[in-house]
């Protein structure tokens, strides 16, 4: 359908529930799932009102230009007026496009998920009868095995019988995950004095860590002027294993696998934290929530809180690890990447992160403990960060 749309020459769109003087926000069409690829994919849109009078009486032949029309669109839909005006089909943006979708409803469950294949550009099984998570754990495992993409994981709510790490309901993408003392998204490089973003250095450790230089860039790290050293980027090498019970430390990053799913085993590369204190600090029977305090190995202490006393979710003295999923696609392309300070990377990775909580399974599993707010971690200082160890979770 996504390529039908996109091969029209015209999209013309009725708001039957829209008065002459009405705005396009007061349509039940911005609240469908099938017309999420009717706004995006064709190329020329025109809207006309209840009574077939073009939209605020605008005589273009494409309303997707006009400026004050753009600006309706992006206010009421939440995306950006780019996307809007020349979207591309695919698995770019993933967190985004499924908030789109994530206060869309639809006559059938399983359509919040059948009628995202063409924004994805994915092609799966249309099974109606299916249930609604069954449909969306389909969707969500077929991103993660084709990209990679660990973003699906960034939610809160309620967890899908599918799947421990996807929600049950696509609102639970609502919310765009940023834990709250994250450095500023708009901060400039250090050719214009400020320090880069943390993407932006995240990006450039995966290329310096994967270098034969590591060993002794590591070792210069630790001296008080690396601070000013820099070092060149090269090219990245290309993930080469599955192994669970291998650990990867720093000189070995490069060779950290994608994350993929195996039938619904999702082996999901982690640098671990292993939980060493979790103390019960209050809990409200209403909703019902309970909040923890949880000490984990290298993290500063943090606060939880979970729908589920965490003894109704985890075995007679079962392991607890908070894990930060890691995964170099999320760090972009290698190539021209200009060169970045040791300092810098370490106050990228010290920075604070959106963390899973597992608990490990018979057979060498684990599963993930949904959470009813973020979980934010932070590591506790240099050394913590130095000795960090990847190590891949089997999570069903």
């Amino acid at each position: 359908m996504f390529t039908w749309y996109r091969q029209s020459a015209l999209t013309i769109v009725h708001l039957s529930d829209v008065p002459g003087t009405g705005s396009l926000g007061s349509s039940e069409w911005f609240r469908r799932g099938w017309t999420l690829q009717e706004l995006l994919a064709p190329r020329n849109v025109v809207f006309y009102t209840e009574n077939w009078s073009l939209y605020k009486n605008l005589a273009s032949s494409n309303h997707k230009t006009d400026i004050a029309v753009l600006a309706e669109l992006e206010n009421e839909t939440g995306i950006d007026r780019r996307f809007l005006r020349n979207f591309f089909p695919g698995l770019d943006d993933v967190r985004s496009r499924l908030q789109w979708a994530s206060l869309r409803r639809t006559t059938r469950p399983e359509d919040v998920a059948y009628s995202l294949f063409g924004i994805f550009n994915l092609h799966l099984p249309v099974m109606y009868g299916e249930s609604a998570e069954n449909a969306l754990g389909r969707l969500l495992a077929e991103i993660v095995s084709q990209s990679g993409d660990i973003s699906v994981l960034d939610w809160i709510g309620e967890p899908s019988p599918f799947h421990s790490c996807f929600p049950a309901h696509i609102i639970s993408y609502h919310r765009l995950p940023v834990p709250t003392s994250q450095p500023n998204a708009e901060e400039q490089s250090p050719a214009s004095g400020q320090q880069p973003t943390l993407f932006k250095v995240l990006q450039k450790l995966c290329v310096l860590l994967a270098t034969s230089l590591l060993p002794p860039f590591l070792s210069q790290f630790l001296l008080p002027s690396s601070a000013d050293h820099r070092i060149s980027p090269v090219q990245r090498r290309t993930p080469d294993s599955y192994a669970s019970s291998e650990v990867y430390d720093f000189y070995s990053l490069a060779r950290v696998p994608l994350p993929r799913f195996f039938n619904r085993l999702l082996a999901l590369p982690c640098i671990a934290y292993h939980v060493t204190t979790v103390q019960l600090k209050g809990e409200d029977l209403s909703l019902p929530n309970y909040t923890y305090d949880i000490q984990a190995s290298g993290l500063m202490q943090l606060e939880i809180t979970l729908s589920t006393k965490l003894e109704n979710v985890t075995r007679p003295q079962g392991v607890l690890h908070l894990v930060r999923p890691w995964h170099s696609k999320l760090l972009g392309p290698s190539a021209e990447l200009d060169a970045v300070t040791e300092q810098q990377l370490l106050s990228g990775l010290g920075s604070p992160f959106n963390a899973l909580l597992l608990t490990q399974l018979p057979h060498n599993e684990h599963k993930r403990i949904a959470s009813s707010t973020l979980i934010t971690a932070q590591p506790i200082d240099r050394a913590s960060i130095l000795n960090s160890k990847i190590r891949i979770f089997n999570v069903v």
